[in-house]
Formats: structure tokens, C-alpha cells, sequence
């Protein structure tokens, strides 16, 4: 997709931040100068041709109380797309992705509690007689992610 001048302006600034006000999109347009319906519009065609996936808050897991995992698998190539579908049904799947190596499919879930992570892991490899490796943090040392477009 072709991107103007503009639309890489209101990709710039909503990714540091998409403004928490009663009119968001009278403020983006009032930033990259032009008017509200325009930066409403604008931002609707990027979301539905798929250059935004979504708006909306990162929460911060550990501040709730939620826990999480790194998680990496072998899965053969005629099996992959079967487990990636499985493991894509949990909610708290936040990433998840086919890479080179031996373990080849690399996912993170968030959860309530370790204990609910775990029984979704088991029934993972259950279902697929496949070992998950389990990859807990350590330390974050980055959590925003930013494109300059």
C-alpha cells in the first residue's frame, strides 16, 4: 500500500501514543494539520488494509498480577500449521511464530496464574506428543516497539 506523507505522520505519532481524550482524532488531526474526519478516515483505511492490526492499551501483565512465558517447539513441516492453529486458540497467546532451527515454533502466553500457562503447555504437548520448551523471563529490557515509518 501506498503511504503519503500524511499517513506516515499519523503512524509516527500513534505509535507513541493514540491519545486517551473525548475526541482522539480531533487531537491526531490537530498534531498533523488537518481535520478530525480526515485523520478518522485515515486511520480506518490503515487498520482495514492491515498496515494498523490494532488500537488499543498494552497493559502491563505483572502490574495485574498475570504471568507469562516464552515457549519454543519442534513441529514437523506437515504438522506445523495444525499446531500453530491449536496453540493460536488460547486468548493469551500474544505471539506466535514459525523461525529456522530445531525449534521451530516460538510462541509467548500470558495467563492469570503459571498453573493455567502450564495446563494449556500440557495440553499442547498431549495433543501433539511434542515436548514445549519453556523460556521464562528474566528481565525485561524493552517492552515498546517503535517503526519509524
Amino acid at each position: 500500500m501506498h503511504l503519503d506523507d500524511i499517513d506516515r505522520k499519523i503512524l509516527n505519532l500513534i505509535q507513541h501514543e493514540f491519545p486517551v481524550k473525548k475526541r482522539p482524532f480531533f487531537e491526531i488531526g490537530k498534531v498533523i494539520g488537518i481535520d478530525e474526519n480526515e485523520a478518522f478516515y485515515r486511520i480506518k483505511r490503515l487498520k482495514d488494509r492491515g498496515i494498523i492490526r490494532r488500537i488499543g492499551p498494552v497493559i502491563e501483565r505483572k502490574k495485574i498480577g498475570f504471568a507469562s512465558v516464552l515457549c519454543g517447539l519442534h513441529a514437523e513441516k506437515d504438522r506445523i500449521e495444525k499446531i500453530a492453529e491449536f496453540i493460536n486458540t488460547y486468548p493469551g497467546v500474544t505471539h506466535n511464530y514459525e523461525r529456522d532451527g530445531e525449534l521451530n515454533l516460538w510462541f509467548t502466553i500470558t495467563a492469570k496464574t503459571k498453573e493455567e500457562i502450564e495446563d494449556f503447555l500440557e495440553a499442547i504437548e498431549n495433543t501433539f506428543s511434542l515436548k514445549v520448551y519453556r523460556f521464562p523471563e528474566k528481565k525485561v529490557f524493552k517492552i515498546k516497539t517503535y517503526f519509524p515509518v
